[in-house]
């Protein structure tokens, strides 16, 4: 019953630098279409200009058609792929420059270095020493939880005054 999920399928991993070949099955694929392609194009060469070798043509023309297009869509999808790579690795270079530069921007603000940043610190390890000394009376910490929230608006205070 659970056999297919214990099943290990392996997992492809495509960086923007290493080419995307294709399957084994659509490279069959497309070989079978294009040869029955080449059948009926070789049939509609010796057939007579019946109705029946006119619609052979026809549909030969189609399949044709199709597997362009279905070749199309693969390439441009291929290419969009590359792409959005290309944009990823870029956007996450530059989220991780903002980060530093954010973190040292909080490592460098008066509210880091304040005395009532430390306080708070302090009152927020307090608390979660009171959650886990009293696990099942979240209500004894009163005390502790309301001297964080003072200091949490102290530190909210004396933000909003250093950024005007």
């Amino acid at each position: 019953m659970g056999a297919s999920n214990s099943k290990q399928e392996p997992a492809y991993v495509y960086g923007s630098d290493v080419p995307i070949g294709f399957t084994v099955g659509l490279k069959e694929k497309l070989l079978k279409e294009a040869s029955a392609q080449k059948e009926a194009k070789d049939k509609a060469r010796t057939a007579s200009s019946s109705p029946e070798s006119v619609c052979s043509r026809d549909t030969a023309e189609e399949v044709e058609k199709a597997v362009a297009k279905e070749l199309e869509r693969i390439l441009k999808k291929q290419q969009h792929d590359q792409l959005r790579s290309k944009d990823r690795q870029a956007s996450t270079a530059e989220l991780l420059g903002e980060i530093r530069d954010l973190s040292q921007q909080i490592n460098t603000s008066p509210t880091a270095q304040s005395q009532t940043y430390g306080q708070a610190v302090n009152a927020r390890n307090q608390v979660a020493a009171c959650l886990r000394k009293n696990e099942g009376k979240a209500l004894d910490c009163w005390k502790e939880v309301s001297e964080f929230k003072s200091l949490v608006a102290t530190l909210e205070r004396e933000f909003v005054a250093a950024s005007h």
